[in-house]
């Protein structure tokens, strides 16, 4: 004899099944959710539904919770899953695939750390370069990073001041260490005097960032540029290198100097480099809102 459930029972649990794949692919696309943000989204969503009230849902949350079909995070563990949280009472929930991919990524990351013979320092970052949107960096390791900037492997030079320039300017998550930053920065633009073809989208990299942390080296080598390279080939791009949002403020801070260095060049009859100047000081000047975007007329 077939024993039939009640048709109630079989709603029930087909509902039970519909909740579950839906709050799993609501986390998994979005990693890391805050429980309440989760319990308001599935409220929102269902609102005309039942068993979606707020004790409902919080119910079967607690379900997949204590099953492990979902892994709660909690303070201090947020750092090093990227989540920018300082409330110690802040708790996310994820999944265990998530927890597995950061395990192996961090597994891989300790390898470069620890100048593994058997792994290339390259294959690594290109392998962590392939989660860039679900894996962050911690400050710890972007201290690894900079530690690694001197080497004789210029592909990997290039490399780590290509993801260092993403995480500080693009994500704000910088390294720890700022003041040995800041000098091996000063140390590698040394390396690139001048502007060259393999060079000058690192060396605008370092520049950006020196600018990010108000350095005051950012006109040292403005002034560099001004001397050594030829002004009138390289005028946008040293123009762009120091006319933007992230050496904004440094240069600004020091107008009176370049209003002077303007008067001095055109004392002497350099007119390109007065002319160079006064616009990375307009670039700034719109950037900051002091004037309203129009042609330079120097």
């Amino acid at each position: 004899m077939i024993v039939k459930l009640p048709s109630d029972n079989v709603n029930s649990i087909k509902n039970d099944v519909d909740f579950d794949v839906e709050v799993l692919d609501f986390v998994y696309k979005n990693r890391f959710v805050r429980r309440r943000q989760l319990i308001d989204y599935m409220i929102e969503k269902h609102q005309e539904k039942r068993g979606y009230t707020r004790p409902s849902v919080e119910r079967k949350l607690a379900r997949l919770t204590k099953r492990k079909s979902l892994i709660i995070v909690k303070y201090p563990d947020l750092e090093k899953y990227g989540i920018d949280d300082k409330n110690r009472n802040a708790s996310y929930l994820t999944l265990e695939e998530i927890i597995e991919d950061y395990e192996y990524l961090d597994t891989l990351f300790s390898y470069f750390e620890s100048n593994h013979p058997d792994y290339d320092k390259n294959s690594i970052l290109n392998e962590i370069d392939l989660h860039k949107e679900t894996y962050s960096l911690t400050r710890e390791k972007l201290d690894v990073l900079v530690d690694n900037l001197f080497t004789d492997d210029e592909k990997l030079q290039f490399h780590i001041i290509r993801i260092l320039k993403e995480y500080i300017t693009d994500k704000n998550i910088t390294p720890i260490n700022k003041e040995k930053l800041i000098k091996y920065l000063n140390d590698i633009l040394s390396q690139f005097a001048g502007v060259s073809r393999d060079h000058e989208l690192y060396r605008t990299g370092l520049i950006f960032i020196l600018g990010y942390y108000n350095d005051d080296s950012v006109i040292d080598w403005l002034k560099y540029d001004l001397e050594k390279l030829e002004v009138e080939k390289h005028f946008d791009k040293i123009k762009d290198d120091y006319g933007n949002i992230y050496t904004a403020r440094v240069i600004a801070r020091h107008k009176l100097e370049l209003f002077n260095m303007i008067n001095q060049f055109k004392k002497e009859g350099k007119d390109e480099e007065a002319r160079l100047v006064y616009n990375v000081k307009y670039e700034v000047a719109k950037i900051l809102g002091d004037i309203k975007e129009r042609e330079a007329d120097f």
